[in-house]
């Protein structure tokens, strides 16, 4: 990566670097090397724990009288992948995205995931290069800056879902809601619904509507999780 390539992504990432070297393993993708010290994994596991805390921060911040599972909830949406593949996009910085010669880098740039990714690995990447997470938030929040606007609702009561999704996105696993039966008359039915995590059967919750059979699936994965861990 030349030096007016790393100018052209300080600029629109609003940082400059020190240590220039920084910038080219943020925007090296694994399938270039599996060294950990020279693609942006390991900088994407920094840059996701900095991004969890900057916007729990902040909603906190800007919402000091919301309920936890509002502000859960809220963070849960933020932190997810198409707000930040949406961030990378607008900053125009995935076209910069270092790929190995067997891969096609259209069809690895326009993965979401992958966006995302890029987008945890900056801010990775500065919070090393300054060593400082005033520079990482300043990054996050202008970036993000339109998901912050102090209106988190102030619920009474758990987003189990939100948790569940939450502890799945920090652990790198996949959920997955299945509805499994639906009795009752079309006018009072009752829906039985099984979540899965990487394809293992967590928990099973019933309700009135999905979204109330979920929320239970979802608070019995969790209990179960918290089971397993104590």
């Amino acid at each position: 990566m030349d030096a007016k390539i790393i100018k052209e992504i300080e600029k629109r990432i609003g940082y400059v670097f020190k240590d220039k070297a920084l910038v080219q393993r943020a925007f090296t993708h694994s399938s270039v090397t599996g060294d950990a010290t020279k693609n942006y994994e390991s900088l994407e596991f920094l840059g996701d724990s900095i991004l969890g805390f900057a916007v729990a921060k902040r909603l906190l911040k800007e919402n000091p009288d919301a309920h936890e599972g509002a502000l859960t909830h809220r963070r849960a949406e933020i932190v997810s992948q198409t707000p930040l593949e949406n961030a990378v996009t607008q900053l125009g910085i995935d076209k910069y995205l270092i790929v190995g010669k067997g891969e096609t880098a259209q069809h690895i740039t326009c993965n979401t995931k992958v966006r995302s990714n890029l987008f945890e690995a900056v801010v990775g990447a500065i919070y090393l290069d300054s060593g400082s997470l005033e520079c990482a938030e300043k990054f996050v929040f202008e970036a993000l800056k339109s998901h912050f606007d102090g209106s988190v609702k102030h619920e009474n009561c758990t987003d189990f879902k939100s948790e569940l999704n939450e502890f799945a996105s920090r652990h790198r696993l996949e959920v997955e809601y299945r509805t499994v039966e639906q009795a009752g008359q079309p006018h009072d039915p009752t829906f039985t619904v099984d979540v899965f995590i990487d394809g293992v059967a967590a928990g099973r919750g019933r309700g009135k509507s999905k979204k109330a059979a979920e929320q239970e699936a979802a608070e019995r994965a969790l209990r179960h999780i918290e089971g397993v861990r104590t």
